[in-house]
């Protein structure tokens, strides 16, 4: 995973097609395509050159463009899908407040090609400096998630173990106030309590979903892209009628480098949330309605 910031993309520019109308000059962020006597143009641009955003290709409407490099592909460039008619504002509504974190699941398994489509509409989700530098684990069955549940509880205790009393004194050392109370009232209790009802039976990590994914990211990713693509991936599982709730305890995964490993995830890669995933066996018949800590308009 990951490419290099020195990595160039490279924009090719069919001059024959090109119709002059100066669209992805405009709207290149780093000045890498110009202008000269009425056609496009690629250049060293004004900063890192051409990160392979893929905004020519995608704004030129006599598809004169190409962009290569830095995980992007020639045949990469695709028509703009329509719907019919485009999902409308009391539609967006819809699907958000009808979307609830669901922790019971039916027992029928996630079908293989919905999995396929969420991770297709996850890999559309924006980054920080493309391309996406975030990765996706899935567990795809009962089985494989059951046991990804057993390992990170069983993982949960032993961390539990270590955060004795004794650290927690000595972390104030380095830990902020706040930082010390959230992993004294919260982190601690949360991490006995996960692995203690696991032992008992009771799976309060993955809710005994068919389906999970867990989202980790490169040492040069933004740390928000792991949550935006998991947003990506919660509210395309919601549009094909399944269920969804994330779960932020999987970066404890961060802190089993053991473990971490066994699951094939790069070293210096962080694991950013999980999600569980499965139709729903719970209907919701009311929203509930939510607020921001604060808004301010300026």
């Amino acid at each position: 995973m990951g490419v290099s910031f020195k990595e160039r993309g490279r924009a090719i520019i069919d001059a024959a097609a090109c119709i002059g109308c100066g669209a992805c000059a405009a709207n290149c962020p780093d000045e890498v395509l110009t202008m000269n006597e009425d056609k496009a143009q690629a250049g060293d641009g004004i900063f890192m050159g051409c990160i392979a955003c893929g905004q020519c290709v995608a704004i030129c409407p006599a598809a004169a463009i190409a962009v290569e490099g830095r995980g992007m592909r020639r045949d990469d460039r695709m028509p703009l899908p329509v719907a019919e008619p485009r999902p409308a504002a009391q539609q967006m509504a819809a699907l958000l407040y009808g979307r609830r974190s669901v922790r019971r699941y039916e027992k029928r398994d996630v079908e293989r090609e919905k999995l396929d489509w969420i991770l297709e509409m996850v890999a559309t989700a924006p980054m920080g400096i493309p391309p996406s530098d975030v990765g996706v684990l899935v567990f795809h069955g009962r089985d494989k998630v059951a046991r990804f549940a057993a390992e990170m509880c069983a993982s949960f205790g032993r961390m539990a173990k270590q955060l004795n009393p004794f650290m927690l004194a000595v972390s104030r050392l380095w830990m902020k106030k706040h930082e010390q109370v959230a992993m004294r009232e919260f982190i601690v209790p949360l991490l006995k309590m996960l692995s203690q009802k696991h032992a008992e039976g009771h799976d309060l990590f993955t809710y005994d979903a068919p389906a999970a994914l867990l989202f980790h990211h490169g040492p040069m990713a933004d740390g928000a892209d792991c949550h935006i693509a998991a947003t990506y991936a919660m509210l395309a599982a919601e549009s094909q009628g399944l269920g969804s709730c994330l779960i932020g305890s999987a970066v404890g995964l961060n802190y089993d480098k053991k473990l971490k490993a066994n699951y094939g995830i790069p070293p210096e890669n962080k694991v950013g949330l999980a999600m569980a995933l499965g139709y729903p066996a719970v209907k919701f018949s009311r929203a509930v309605k939510r607020r921001l800590a604060s808004v301010r308009f300026l």
